[in-house]
């Protein structure tokens, strides 16, 4: 017996802990996926009736599903993007330029730090149309004319009250709460980059962009995996912000599928319809994290 435990000592360390993961995963899937097949009634479970696939079947008509769906592509697309560009940018600057400085560090992780409702709620001040600090400081330097000529905004500002920036804004914000964990992640991996190769470079007269394309890139590519990943899947269930500054308005331009899944489920208790999206979330997911995994597998093999 001692013989047994001692041979699979790792085993049964690692029991409790792999158990307790799957009560916390497997379990509440299952029991998703059994109220997804059923017209489910919240407060008489035992009246609830089996439907069958009727609700997935239910997702291809629903127009505004199919709203919520392409707001959560376009903002998780934009800010995900943009947060990587300023996130490696910044990162390459300050393990460059200013890397002594590490009061700079700290500045720049700030907003990561706070909470999102507060971050949320702060926004929405400075969003408002008649007293928010962004209006103000567009107006009195006289930057919505160059903007609205441009076509990048239209008149009056309302950011969050206008169907057409109310997205917009939302992104905004989440760019700036989020760029300091890619900026982090990319600096831990900058920080681990080897000497020797970049000396060999120099010698042989390689510039700047050519060695961040053969040896910085390929070097930090797996953390850039994990980053993009974590930030997508945070990214694609935006709830939060979008509660506090917006409510999926005006006319439905930020409604997430998030919030939409929310609002069926504990304003119109479609527990079922609920249950069904929360599963088309979950896959869509997967299926893009084992495309992104393969994809950036597949670069670091060629």
């Amino acid at each position: 017996m001692e013989r047994w435990v001692e041979k699979n000592l790792r085993y049964l360390v690692l029991a409790p802990t792999v158990l307790i993961l799957l009560g916390l995963t497997i379990y509440p899937t299952i029991f998703l996926f059994i109220i997804s097949v059923q017209d489910f009634d919240l407060g008489r479970p035992e009246n609830s009736t089996f439907v069958g696939l009727a609700n997935f079947a239910r997702l291809f008509t629903d127009s505004v599903f199919h709203t919520a769906l392409a707001n959560t592509l376009i903002f998780t697309s934009v800010a995900v993007t943009v947060e990587f560009g300023l996130g490696l940018g910044f990162a390459l600057l300050v393990s460059r330029v200013i890397s002594g400085l590490s009061v700079v560090r700290t500045i720049l992780l700030l907003p990561m730090m706070l909470p999102p409702v507060a971050v949320a709620v702060t926004w929405k001040l400075m969003f408002d149309p008649f007293f928010g600090v962004i209006n103000d400081v567009i107006y009195s330097t006289g930057l919505e004319d160059l903007l609205f000529n441009w076509g990048l905004i239209t008149e009056p500002l309302g950011w969050t009250f206008a169907i057409e920036m109310a997205l917009l804004s939302i992104i905004i914000v989440d760019i700036w709460e989020w760029t300091p964990f890619v900026f982090l992640m990319m600096l831990a991996a900058l920080a681990g980059l080897p000497s020797a190769p970049y000396e060999a470079a120099d010698l042989d007269g390689a510039n700047g962009w050519q060695k961040f394309r053969d040896l910085t890139w390929p070097f930090i590519r797996p953390v850039v995996t994990i980053v993009i990943l974590l930030r997508t899947m945070d990214a694609f269930r935006l709830f939060d912000t979008v509660v506090v500054m917006t409510r999926g308005g005006p006319g439905g331009a930020t409604d997430t599928l998030s919030y939409y899944t929310y609002r069926m489920a504990f304003r119109n208790f479609d527990m079922g319809y609920a249950s069904a999206m929360s599963l088309a979330m979950l896959a869509i997911t997967i299926v893009f994290s084992l495309w992104f995994i393969r994809r950036m597998v597949g670069q670091e093999e060629g």
